[in-house]
């Protein structure tokens, strides 16, 4: 899907997420945020006739999503730019609880404009 905004590049942007993204364990709760979630960009909702359109074209709402793999490179990526880490995927592949998204990634996330959607 080609979605017009991109999680990955605005949390490496976001002064917050890079601040929180120091402690190791903080940053593996990101990292477990970014696998099996589906994050939305937060946007004003259509008018209902138009979501009905929409659904009867078969169009369906944007969203950003990674493989794990990739998520651990994303929070090594940023760690390493920001902090002078040198971290790999491997040191958050799967370190276990994926796809669970504590308070803190939540609201982090929410203030960026972006809500989740996990699969359990």
């Amino acid at each position: 899907m080609d979605l017009k905004r991109d999680l990955y590049n605005e949390m490496m942007q976001d002064r917050i997420t890079i601040a929180y993204l120091k402690d190791i364990e903080v940053a593996k709760d990101f990292y477990r945020a970014l696998c099996n979630v589906d994050w939305y960009p937060i946007i004003v909702p259509l008018p209902e006739d138009e979501q009905i359109i929409s659904k009867l074209k078969g169009e369906s709402p944007e969203y950003w999503s990674c493989s794990w793999r990739t998520a651990g490179r994303f929070i090594a990526d940023i760690r390493n730019s920001n902090y002078n880490c040198a971290e790999t995927y491997l040191d958050f592949y799967c370190s276990g609880d994926e796809g669970t998204v504590t308070d803190q990634v939540r609201e982090c996330f929410e203030r960026m404009g972006w809500r989740p959607f996990t699969y359990y």
